[in-house]
């Protein structure tokens, strides 16, 4: 998971939101409950719709 963050960061930093947003997304589908709370901190609350995992609220 570390990875995904430190590449989301960089992205961020680099002004390139929407890939920021593709990295976390791509991380929330492998990630376990306890990642995927923290994930949310980044990408918000619709994280899991993103994802394709939940259906919209």
């Amino acid at each position: 998971m570390r990875i995904y963050v430190r590449h989301m960061r960089k992205a961020i930093i680099a002004g390139d939101l929407d890939r920021a947003g593709r990295i976390g997304i791509a991380a929330y589908r492998v990630a376990n409950t306890h990642e995927r709370r923290f994930l949310e901190t980044y990408l918000g609350p619709n994280t899991a719709y993103l994802a394709g995992l939940a259906p919209k609220p």
